[in-house]
């Protein structure tokens, strides 16, 4: 699943080539996804101009000069594809938005767990869809993140995984954080001391802001809006890596499962 990383690539993708450029025609392909692409889309964005583009959590948002926005997730396996040509639809293609000077947008979801909607202005970054704290504030709101973490009994992994909380982290990166950091994802939040949340918190910023520098981690079928793929899976220490050594200490990678979902760690480094 794309995480914060990889949404802030294609957010920056997008920006770098349809930032005040004017839609000429949006086409609804396929409605199907998790959330049914709403009908009116192909009439309230036609002759209107792109402002700006931003990232909330996972979910990134198209600013218009217009009442209304398009906000988007890309859940599992979304992606928008730009091209200065119509390309030949494919088969998961679900939105094309054609725009004058020759730029085209398709989104594809093969799981179609994604979702394309409108939200009308005035948007409340904020508290939208009740996220919690971006990752790049989080030395500013350190005190309330670490007091939301210590009153907690789930473990640490979870916590991370909360997007309540801090918001972006999913389980690649959750795995990669807690390795950098040093800490057992099967501790609770309760049972691990202030320094040690400084540390993750500190190790958030570093992981996430390397992989947004590498271009995401493209594990599966990830790759941004011109088609590269991301390369902070080649920067991978834990994730994926069961059986193999650990770059510090050469023990074994464990994998285990938490809340159904597998996590990677070092039983050796991270105590």
């Amino acid at each position: 699943m794309p995480e914060l990383p990889e949404v802030e690539t294609v957010c920056t993708g997008l920006k770098n080539k349809i930032l005040n450029l004017k839609v000429k025609k949006i086409k609804i392909i396929n409605d199907k996804l998790r959330r049914k692409i709403p009908a009116k889309i192909e009439k309230i964005f036609k002759e209107k101009s792109v402002k700006c583009i931003l990232r909330r959590g996972k979910n990134g948002i198209i600013v218009f000069n217009c009442n209304y926005v398009i906000e988007f997730h890309l859940g599992m396996t979304g992606k928008f594809m730009i091209s200065n040509n119509l390309l030949q639809l494919e088969k998961h293609d679900h939105l094309l938005i054609e725009f004058y000077k020759n730029c085209f947008i398709t989104y594809n979801d093969v799981r179609k767990f994604g979702y394309i909607d409108i939200k009308e202005k005035p948007i409340d970054l904020v508290n939208m869809n009740k996220l919690g704290y971006e990752p790049e504030s989080i030395d500013i709101f350190s005190k309330y993140i670490i007091k939301k973490i210590t009153k907690s009994t789930k473990t640490i992994k979870s916590l991370l995984l909360d997007q309540s909380i801090i918001v972006g982290i999913g389980n690649i990166y959750a795995s990669e954080i807690l390795f950098n950091a040093g800490v057992n994802p099967k501790k609770t939040g309760n049972r691990i001391k202030k320094k040690h949340i400084n540390k993750i918190l500190n190790s958030t910023n570093y992981i996430l802001r390397k992989a947004i520098k590498e271009g995401g981690s493209s594990i599966k079928n990830y790759n941004n809006v011109e088609g590269d793929l991301g390369y902070f899976q080649n920067s991978l220490n834990v994730y994926d890596k069961e059986g193999l050594s650990c770059l510090n200490c050469k023990n074994l990678i464990l994998k285990i499962k938490q809340s159904g979902r597998s996590t990677f760690f070092c039983s050796f480094c991270q105590r």
